[in-house]
């Protein structure tokens, strides 16, 4: 890991220099809104669907199923019926809930995973968030310096979540679009630089710079520090995730007990579904390999699949944001900004009419109330007179 640096400066990228494309993940966007939709037209959405990738397995077990119905079924070649198998609904039934708890477990765990990914990465953006406003709006620069420094710590925090992502997706290296030109003022990581130094984790690397930035302001180094043990324990979080796989012994058998399970299908249905056998595996296998699959894109959710986290995007919201604060205007140049817009010490506001206004609004809320009041008690004198007469 390189040495903190001492002087933290931002500039524009030198001429000539040619920075890696990134990859994008390509994903399918869904439209969160607080009103629910139709979603009928999913059922023939194959774009992230898993369905295209178990079509062949499964049209090699139903081809499988065919061969069982024919010897089953077909009088000259129905040696299967002359051996008298067993085959019993029961035994459907009972493997069925054991593939069932199985496929469950492998699923919850593999999505287990996946929304943890997504809380870690929502720290880190929480955090981010919280240590620019710290940088930007605490920091008062007194010199050309301070204020270079200033800006090259927040290129950092933008180029914190970009190198995450790349060291996530195992892709090494600083020299990417989105990460080299925010830390090329680092002396590991210049523009002339064209190979990191190896075993260099570079997230880690971002953040012992930034910390070495703000122990240089005793005044928030508390808070900030705080900040930036969380982005640490984001890392080691995201890492977790990464490098601890299901074990290969469960995933396995599952396999194994999956392809059993369908291939005994056949012989427990021919009997009372004849031909209707070969459909019926078809669509059981699309399903239960269907679910395993799912199982497996979703375990690791830091690549590149339709389906895993959208960390580009994550990203570029990251640095939006940076970027928007480090473009707003200064709050505390305009003592008017913080006043509240009904204060009475705000002298664009007659408080003399808000008062009469306000005095108004209670009273008729007052008259409204008794006139309420008054209506119900000769509706209940009413019903009293009329319960008498009776």
């Amino acid at each position: 890991m390189s040495q903190p640096v001492q002087v933290v400066v931002s500039g524009a990228t030198p001429t000539g220099t040619q920075w890696d494309p990134v990859r994008r993940a390509v994903r399918f966007r869904h439209n969160v809104k607080n009103t629910n939709t139709e979603t009928w037209s999913d059922v023939l959405r194959l774009s992230n669907s898993v369905m295209p990738n178990v079509l062949v397995p499964a049209l090699g077990i139903t081809a499988w199923a065919t061969l069982v119905a024919i010897f089953h079924i077909v009088k000259d070649v129905n040696f299967l019926k002359t051996l008298g198998l067993p085959n019993s609904m029961i035994l459907i039934s009972v493997l069925g809930t054991a593939m069932g708890l199985l496929l469950v477990f492998r699923v919850n765990t593999a999505y287990d995973r996946f929304w943890e990914g997504r809380k870690v990465w929502s720290i880190v953006h929480f955090q981010c968030r919280n240590l620019a406003r710290l940088i930007w709006v605490y920091v008062k620069p007194k010199s050309v310096e301070e204020a270079q420094q200033q800006k090259g710590a927040m290129n950092l925090l933008i180029a914190f979540p970009a190198a995450l992502k790349h060291a996530l997706r195992e892709e090494p290296g600083h020299r990417w679009a989105d990460l080299g030109p925010y830390v090329q003022h680092i002396k590991d990581f210049g523009p002339d630089v064209h190979r990191s130094k190896p075993g260099l984790i570079i997230p880690l690397d971002v953040l012992v710079h930034l910390q070495s930035y703000v122990n240089r302001y005793p005044s928030y180094q508390v808070p900030a520090s705080n900040a930036i043990a969380a982005l640490a324990d984001s890392v080691s979080n995201l890492q977790r995730v990464r490098t601890t796989p299901i074990p290969a012994a469960y995933t396995l058998h599952l396999k194994q007990t999956l392809v059993v399970y369908l291939l005994s299908l056949p012989f427990q249905i021919v009997v009372q579904l004849q031909w209707f056998t070969i459909p019926v595996t078809f669509f059981s296998a699309m399903i239960m390999l269907g679910i395993e699959v799912i199982g497996g894109e979703i375990e690791n959710p830091f690549g590149f699949d339709k389906n895993d986290l959208p960390q580009d995007e994550y990203c570029d919201a990251i640095a939006h944001e940076i970027s928007q604060i480090m473009t707003a205007d200064d709050p505390s140049a305009d003592p008017y900004g913080w006043i509240q817009p009904f204060s009475l010490n705000n002298n664009k506001v007659d408080s003399q009419s808000l008062k009469l206004h306000t005095q108004a609004a209670l009273e008729a809320s007052v008259q409204r109330k008794e006139t309420g009041q008054h209506h119900w008690v000769e509706s209940l004198m009413g019903k009293i007179v009329s319960v008498a007469h009776s």
